[in-house]
């Protein structure tokens, strides 16, 4: 009787280990991906410095900066996140905010050349 119950538990390890180890495996990749990086939803319009066009970025990634393509002289966000705006193409230099819903307009002669999504600037 004890001779059967360890190869019934031997073989209940060996049928069950590649699976569980699959599962197992799974959950910690699933649990290592970064959240950050989940996309707004909506819209950043932006009018561009360059040549006067609107243009937009559709559902932007979050906490990535992005750099805005001729700069922007106004930005329009109707995103679900706040809008970092800033004056360099790295996002190193804070300039403003821009809140849900909000419109910005960049200070005569100057133009936003970056912008990050996010809850942290």
């Amino acid at each position: 009787m004890v001779k059967r119950s360890r190869q019934t538990a031997a073989a209940l390890r060996r049928r069950l280990g590649g699976p569980l180890m699959a599962a197992a495996s799974a959950l910690l990749l699933v649990a290592a991906v970064p959240t950050s990086a989940h996309a707004a939803s909506g819209q950043l319009t932006y009018i561009r410095a360059d040549t006067g066009t609107v243009d937009a970025f559709f559902n932007p990634p979050n906490d990535v900066c992005l750099q805005i393509p001729g700069g922007a002289v106004r930005l329009g966000n109707d995103t679900d996140a706040t809008v970092f705006v800033y004056p360099d193409p790295s996002c190193s230099q804070g300039w403003d905010l821009v809140g849900v819903g909000a419109q910005w307009d960049a200070p005569t002669g100057t133009a936003a050349q970056s912008v990050r999504l996010g809850s942290t600037g």
